[in-house]
């Protein structure tokens, strides 16, 4: 996918305004030698505040990018900078799932999750000298009927804690999941096919 920018991707720095291992990995997959630098944005926006959950979820995105991209630019040379920040949420009928709070919230959401259906939304932004590009992409993901032993069972593992909607698809909660309509790694937090789409344009278009 990213073949015609190959050759010029060795020119620039590309950052991923993230920490997240998850991330990381899925830029490896495409062969981009990006660094880390975890973003410091106060994610504190307030949903109510946007009409769409895409336009709240890309402004949260815009946030990362932008204060790694004045951050990394008050050290030097921004001409061949590029920064990538994603944010995820998960959704339930108007409901946003963040983040568990502690077990008790994970056992919370997990049941609510139980034998219906969330949609899931990933806000990207790739930030560079002359400007923005930013897109949301969504899946819907299915839960099978879980019971509560099964529910406890992965709450014990420890693996919805940290999670948005506390469960992970990539790892023991992928089990869970009965089927995805949409991008698998929109789910994962970085839908690689909407992304090289939108860097081959950056290249070849905006920075031209």
């Amino acid at each position: 996918m990213l073949a015609p920018i190959k050759h010029l991707l060795s020119n620039y720095r590309i950052v991923l305004a993230s920490g997240s291992p998850r991330r990381k990995e899925l830029v490896q997959m495409l062969g981009l030698n990006a660094e880390l630098c975890p973003s410091t944005f106060e994610e504190d926006l307030n949903v109510a505040d946007f009409k769409e959950f895409s336009d709240y979820i890309e402004a949260t995105a815009s946030g990362k990018a932008e204060e790694v991209f004045q951050r990394l630019s008050s050290a030097g040379d921004v001409e061949n900078l590029v920064v990538i920040a994603a944010d995820t949420m998960v959704t339930l009928a108007n409901e946003i799932y963040g983040k568990p709070r502690d077990a008790a919230d994970a056992l919370r959401m997990l049941t609510n999750l139980s034998g219906v259906s969330n949609r899931v939304f990933t806000g990207v932004v790739l930030k560079h000298a002359k400007g923005v590009r930013q897109f949301t992409e969504t899946a819907d993901v299915y839960f099978g009927e879980l019971t509560a032993a099964q529910i406890q069972s992965y709450i014990d593992s420890g693996d919805p804690l940290d999670k948005a909607g506390a469960y992970g698809i990539q790892g023991p909660g992928g089990a869970l999941i009965s089927r995805i309509d949409g991008d698998f790694y929109c789910v994962m937090g970085l839908p690689l096919h909407r992304l090289c789409c939108e860097l081959n344009k950056l290249f070849l278009e905006d920075l031209k």
